[in-house]
């Protein structure tokens, strides 16, 4: 138990040093670059273009083709697809791995591993939005390098990460009756994101070595949840409900191989706070804000447009992206080896089905995750 402590206390010490390469940034997400523009601006203006000028619109050199409309009527709109897809792919990539053989830790079992996690996204593929704007949603929907010259992260980003990397410390407890808790935290690298959450499950069948039930594979339903954290404009939760069946292998006095399968269905919670689609422009200072309208709660201005009007219309530049609830199927094949205390696995999954086959608006294809561990076992 000493020597297994020792090694645990190691095990902590090296996700704690790794965790201090978590905030590259690379592939943050950044969902104010997901925007449709609207339509009936003249050639060669946008929405983030007019909301910096509204004077562009009502001022006496407006465009002939903005007569008589008003600068609210130009904002920037959400791209809705583009937020699914990233949401979709970026939450197969948190999704619980169900990684254990049916056999639990036993009770008063106890393990505690690191979690090395790769999973592919579709970093060049395109959505195609309800106005026909096509769109590489990962390009547009993360960070970028930083520019060395003004140190400012890039506004597209030309080579996204193909494989999203999740490293995790995990500790798993076994109780009786053949249930077992599993807690997990980790990060995503090249990102400012942790990924944390539980598991559970219930080993229906496990342990039989003699008679007829010692033919029979163990058997466990299990359950798990995971959330994203480390960024204000959008929260991430997905749920995975798993069954599996492992057949464990004794190999020699202390070796113990044990290969499985699996089936998991994922769910994905994905619901933006509000983003600001034109960050580079402050709506409170362009505004002068006053308050809001006590009869109406529009906000009043003290700075006025050259019409009258209040300078407002930046205001409706903030907006929330639609709720996306994705439901997807995949398969799970693994195998673990266990000497003494020391315990590795790998572990491949795949989506069974395309994902736009039960869900609407998806356009990446199929993803899958290699998964790796090791630990001590007590």
């Amino acid at each position: 138990m000493r020597k297994g402590s020792k090694i645990a206390i190691s095990l902590v010490a090296f996700a704690m040093t790794a965790s201090g390469s978590a905030f590259a940034g690379g592939m943050d997400i950044t969902p104010e670059r997901l925007i449709l523009q609207p339509g009936g601006m003249a050639a060669g203006d946008n929405c983030q273009g007019l909301a910096a000028n509204p004077e562009s619109i009502v001022g006496p050199n407006a465009n002939a083709a903005y007569k008589g409309h008003q600068p609210n009527e130009f904002s920037c709109r959400p791209d809705n697809i583009a937020w699914r897809n990233m949401m979709s792919e970026l939450g197969m990539a948190i999704a619980p791995t169900a990684f254990h053989p049916a056999r639990t830790t036993g009770f008063g079992g106890f393990a505690l591993t690191l979690e090395a996690s790769f999973t592919k996204i579709n970093a060049d593929a395109f959505s195609t939005a309800v106005d026909g704007t096509r769109r590489q949603y990962w390009h547009d929907g993360t960070r970028g390098s930083i520019d060395p010259n003004n140190k400012q992260f890039s506004i597209v980003n030309n080579s996204p990460d193909s494989i999203l990397q999740i490293y995790s410390l995990k500790a798993r407890k076994g109780l009786p009756l053949g249930f077992e808790i599993v807690g997990s935290l980790g990060y995503m690298a090249n990102t400012s994101l942790w990924v944390g959450g539980a598991d559970i499950r219930w080993a229906i069948l496990e342990g039989f070595r003699t008679g007829f039930l010692g033919f029979l594979p163990d058997v466990s339903a299990g359950a798990g949840v995971r959330t994203l954290g480390g960024s204000d404009k959008f929260f991430l939760t997905t749920i995975g409900i798993d069954a599996q069946v492992s057949k464990q292998i004794a190999i020699a006095d202390s070796g113990k191989l044990t290969p499985y399968l699996g089936v998991q269905r994922v769910i994905i919670f994905a619901d933006s706070t509000i983003v600001d689609l034109t960050p580079n422009i402050d709506p409170l200072q362009q505004c002068g804000y006053l308050g809001a309208d006590p009869r109406t709660g529009s906000p009043m201005c003290r700075n006025k447009l050259s019409n009258g009007a209040d300078n407002n219309g930046d205001f409706n530049n903030n907006t929330v992206f639609n709720k996306a609830r994705i439901h997807r199927w995949r398969g799970i094949l693994g195998v673990n080896y266990r000497y003494e205390i020391m315990y590795v696995a790998g572990q491949f999954m795949t989506d069974l089905t395309d994902p736009s086959s039960e869900n609407d608006n998806l356009f990446g294809g199929k993803q899958w995750t290699t998964v790796f561990e090791a630990g001590v076992f007590f």
